[in-house]
């Protein structure tokens, strides 16, 4: 039942919370606002502010889009949805909401506080205007390998000259993930337009976006793109997908829970199914490449956030309806891969922005890598004993095992830079963090390149930590072992001259101590740090 005072109320408390930046607590205030009068604009408005405090997009873009549609003349409003546009990283979008933000205000006799949304929006105009011209000069960075070079071709007789058992090879990850991006590419090109009396037709095949997503879940490695018309063409595929399933091409996760049981009670699950699908995937695809592509982390922190919000709701909502009726994204291994990609995007975050680096951050990226480690505890896995199973395998258990305890080393090492140099406590979290990467490299194949890698991050630690030449030197005979088997696959991926680079510095100390001790001036337990090294 309508009550405007009620509704009043709550808002006043919410603009109270929204002035000392507690934009959690106002969202609430603001939402239990709306039960008592869902039609006012001013609520939804203020409640797009909170999500734009919280670097929630799509939910902001959501209650502005509505904020306008009850109000066209808000300008307000059309800036809110213009900065929800630009934080989902749609220019386009937010130049158009910008200009109408302008154009809603009064022509003359503006108020000072009119007066100053005029300079603020056009401000903001321009600044929309000169990332768009940005984004437009900007071309993502390729890494052109030989096709018979590439991780995944390489794979191939790795994988026919294994042991029975052999799960424990990257080359199954690999080429599993290829084999799900290949059938991704394959569907994306047999699409066709054709005109029709409306405009522009198409046909093609769906599952191209289930095929880039799941190879995304399976090993984000395998992501390349070698067709310059790629892009072009995954978007007519995304929005041919969106339109045969009548997805939630721009709800939030919000939108998404509250309207996917409607839909499911009035057509069953044979329409929502697909739509819920297209939806997640399609979060997860656009999440991956704003990281990976784009500045814009923060984005893609939100839309991976959405996807876990659907995620986690449904696997409890419908955890006894069977699998084929609710697919595949409601299995627990599919909601693990998406907190692996998110963490890896946190990751990314937090190296990218200086506003990021923060305790806090650090000990959210903590909590989620933790979170892993308990899932995965929880129901854990045993290795399968048919083949077709071992890529999974890899990817759901043993993968996120070792990235949650990376992350766990990265953490404790930053946590241990911002402390008192040789302290007790930064000599505790590098040793700590030293043990975490170690942890890390077991978990993963001998053959991957992350193994090095892991073990690489480990000495770094010990060394900075000052530790004793022996345990160092094994470490790095860890390393020269793992180095030539781990370029049976990996010698030419994306990250092998960054890659290579660190590993051959790993060597040249590793030859140093050596010498050192076979010479005498070092023994064994003699304590080194890095200065002795350089």
């Amino acid at each position: 039942m309508t009550n405007p005072t009620e509704a009043e109320r709550l808002k006043a408390e919410g603009n109270t919370l929204f002035v000392k930046k507690d934009f959690a607590g106002a969202y609430q205030k603001f939402t239990e606002a709306l039960q008592h009068d869902d039609k006012n604009a001013i609520l939804y408005c203020n409640r797009a502010a909170c999500s734009l405090g919280l670097n929630r997009y799509l939910e902001a873009y959501t209650d502005a889009e509505k904020a306008t549609e009850l109000s066209s003349t808000y300008a307000k409003a059309w800036s809110r949805l213009a900065a929800a546009s630009a934080g989902l990283g749609k220019p386009d979008d937010a130049i158009s909401h910008w200009k109408r933000a302008l154009a809603v205000l009064p022509v003359e006799n503006l108020t000072p506080a009119e007066q100053k949304q005029k300079e603020h929006y056009t401000a903001e105009l321009k600044t929309a205007l000169a990332r768009k011209a940005a984004s437009e000069r900007h071309q993502p960075v390729q890494v052109i390998v030989k096709d018979a070079d590439s991780p995944w071709n390489r794979a191939v007789p790795i994988i026919q000259s294994l042991p029975t058992p052999g799960w424990n090879s990257s080359a199954w990850i690999i080429v599993s993930a290829r084999q799900f991006w290949v059938y991704g590419c394959e569907a994306m090109n047999q699409l066709r337009l054709f005109p029709i009396s409306t405009g522009t037709g198409c046909f093609g095949l769906k599952g191209g976006i289930e095929g880039f997503s799941n190879a995304l879940l399976q090993d984000s490695r395998t992501f390349s793109i070698a067709d310059k018309e790629f892009f072009d063409k995954y978007n007519r595929q995304m929005i041919f997908e969106l339109t045969e399933t009548r997805a939630w091409s721009n709800g939030s996760s919000r939108t998404v829970m509250q309207d996917a049981p409607k839909r499911l009670q009035e057509e069953g699950w044979d329409a929502t199914r697909p739509a819920l699908a297209i939806t997640v995937r399609g979060w997860i695809m656009r999440a991956f490449m704003q990281s990976n592509l784009t500045p814009d982390v923060e984005a893609a922190l939100d839309f991976y956030t959405s996807a876990i919000e659907v995620l986690s709701w449904g696997i409890d909502l419908w955890k006894d309806v069977p699998n084929s009726e609710k697919g595949s994204i409601f299995q627990p291994s599919f909601l693990r891969g998406v907190k692996c990609l998110r963490l890896d995007a946190m990751l990314q975050a937090y190296n990218a922005k200086p506003a990021l680096q923060t305790q806090s951050f650090l000990d959210e990226i903590s909590r989620g890598a933790q979170d892993l480690i308990d899932d995965i505890a929880s129901a854990p896995m045993e290795p399968p004993t048919d083949t077709g199973l071992y890529g999974h395998y890899l990817s759901f258990a043993r993968y996120p095992l070792a990235q949650a305890h990376s992350l766990m080393g990265f953490c404790r090492r930053k946590t241990a830079m911002k402390q008192s140099k040789d302290s007790a406590e930064s000599l505790a979290n590098l040793r700590a963090a030293a043990e975490s990467y170690a942890r890390a490299a077991e978990y993963i194949p001998v053959d991957d390149e992350k193994h090095v890698s892991y073990l690489h991050h480990s000495f770094d630690c010990l060394l900075d930590a000052s530790s004793p030449a022996a345990e160092l030197v094994a470490i790095l005979d860890r390393i020269h072992e793992g180095i030539p088997i781990m370029r049976r696959i990996w010698q030419f991926s994306g990250d092998a001259p960054m890659r290579d680079a660190m590993l051959s510095n790993d060597m040249r100390m590793r030859t140093r101590l050596l010498a050192c001790l076979q010479n005498g001036t070092l023994q064994a337990d003699t304590v080194v740090n890095r200065d002795m090294l350089q």
